[in-house]
């Protein structure tokens, strides 16, 4: 999941480089989406640690 986030990431600042604006605040909307709700997923999840 990380990974797919650096990529989409990569691919949202090669965008803006070619002047694809629009198209670049979309990829990076999504990916700004895809960040929070993988941080609520690992902030929520419990913890299984066996002593």
């Amino acid at each position: 999941m990380i990974s797919l986030l650096f990529a989409l990431m990569t691919i949202a600042i090669v965008l803006a480089w070619r002047d694809h604006w629009r198209l670049s605040y979309m990829v990076f909307a999504v990916t700004l989406a895809m960040s929070i709700y993988w941080l609520d997923f690992h902030a929520t999840t419990p913890l299984s640690i066996k002593l």
